[in-house]
């Protein structure tokens, strides 16, 4: 009978350590039923760890998570021109520009996954150099009218800038305990820059070499789509896929220019080029 009750009694101390915190009173309870200091340490420990762990997780998802955010990347764009009077002008100095991306910005996750924030991004391209009409041939020049007569046209597209302050807010989602998913959308202010210049060769009489600078802007909307991978919890690294776009259309006598860039997915070999992000937690 009394082997049966140090049985039970056993059996119900060892089941509470499952059930319940394991405090002094237990530990004490355990001891004088005959369980060993060994298998009482190894048992409470486990729970204990346990505990610690699922307390761990919990403060980790409970608590606001702030960083600065770096982004790097390249950008294209593409650069048209239209004249409504020489019409023969039209489409032939179409060409792709090239450049990059860089931004800045500080976001926050909140315990209940939102995540919000702003920033600052600047994305700009040019053009490869002087581009004459894709007619042209050599000793010869490509373009005549009644009233100017022979000549040549190129055009340099200089830069093409454009620069976005702007808020956002999204969503924060865990793929794994490291991998994480955050698409949000960008709203603010995007001001824009595009620089270019003209030269154009007469047969007759004397060449026009001309500048030009326009500058401009508007309210901006994007989308970033966010993939990040945590190395430890002061640092993570990603990259993100960007729905970002700018365009600008300006107009000079008859002719107009239309300049595009472009910080998201490219048609040719590479179907696409994102940024590398890197966050800063603090």
């Amino acid at each position: 009978m009394k082997h049966l009750l140090i049985i039970l009694t056993i059996f119900y101390f060892t089941s509470n350590l499952y059930s319940q915190e394991c405090d002094e009173t237990t530990i004490s309870r355990m001891i004088k039923s005959g369980i060993s200091n060994k298998t009482t340490e190894e048992q409470c420990g486990k729970i204990v760890e346990k505990e610690k762990s699922s307390e761990n997780i919990n403060n980790d998802y409970a608590k606001e998570i702030q960083s600065i955010r770096l982004a790097i990347g390249v950008a294209y764009g593409t650069f048209k021109y239209s004249d409504s009077y020489n019409t023969e002008l039209s489409g032939d100095f179409d060409h792709d520009l090239n450049g990059a991306a860089l931004g800045v910005s500080y976001i926050m996750v909140n315990e209940n996954s939102f995540l919000y924030g702003g920033g600052l991004s600047l994305v700009s391209v040019n053009g490869p150099g002087w581009v004459s009409s894709k007619h042209r041939k050599l000793d010869s020049y490509t373009y005549y009218t009644s009233t100017l007569g022979y000549f040549e046209k190129k055009i340099f597209v200089k830069h093409f800038a454009a620069g976005f302050f702007y808020g956002l807010i999204g969503f924060n989602f865990h793929i794994t305990d490291d991998i994480l998913f955050q698409p949000n959308m960008r709203i603010g202010l995007k001001s824009l820059d595009v620089s270019w210049e003209e030269y154009i060769d007469f047969r007759s009489s004397t060449n026009v070499r001309t500048n030009y600078r326009e500058d401009s802007s508007e309210i901006g909307l994007e989308i970033d789509l966010p993939f990040m991978y945590k190395i430890d919890s002061s640092f993570k690294i990603g990259w993100n896929l960007c729905l970002c776009r700018s365009t600008t259309e300006v107009s000079n006598g008859t002719g107009k220019y239309y300049f595009t860039s472009l910080n998201t997915f490219r048609q040719g070999p590479f179907s696409w080029a994102p940024n590398l992000l890197f966050d800063f937690v603090f």
